[in-house]
């Protein structure tokens, strides 16, 4: 992605993605980020890691919502503050909740569509005994709700 510098152009690029650090090209030099010092990033998709932009000051991955000072990577302090990850996956899961929620909640003329047909067809199939049991297992098991029986 691209940024602009006094007039100049300014892209980052992940160039390198190993399991203990990836390598981000920025403005002509290769910048290594160790996932030991920024831990939250062994919690993001590969998609979020890829999608990387960048500013005059820094890199920013808007997917994952993440900011890094280019002066913060080329000197990390002695003894570094660090954002507790879990606080993290917790703000982080309380965003993706709210996205899907606004996600399911969207009404479009196509999802009107299949509505009205899945009506004409007698609507949700309901849920056989055999079905219910073998959802009931699966979920005591920590599986996903959806299950398919064939009969």
């Amino acid at each position: 992605m691209n940024a602009s510098n006094n007039g100049t152009h300014v892209s980052a690029k992940v160039v390198e993605l190993t399991r203990d650090y990836m390598s981000v090209s920025h403005g002509g030099r290769i910048y290594r980020i160790d996932f030991d010092r920024f831990p939250y990033f062994r919690s993001c998709f590969l998609g979020e890691l890829y999608n990387v932009r960048a500013s005059a000051e820094g890199l920013h991955w808007p997917d994952a919502d993440i900011d890094l000072e280019l002066a913060f990577i080329e000197n990390p302090p002695k003894d570094p503050v660090t954002v507790d990850v879990d606080w993290w996956k917790a703000q982080r899961k309380r965003l993706l909740a709210r996205l899907g929620s606004v996600g399911g909640s969207v009404k479009s003329p196509r999802k009107a569509a299949a509505s009205r047909r899945n009506g004409l067809k007698g609507g949700r199939p309901k849920a056989s005994a055999l079905t219910s049991a073998v959802r009931g297992s699966a979920r005591a098991r920590g599986y996903a709700s959806t299950v398919a029986v064939r009969g």
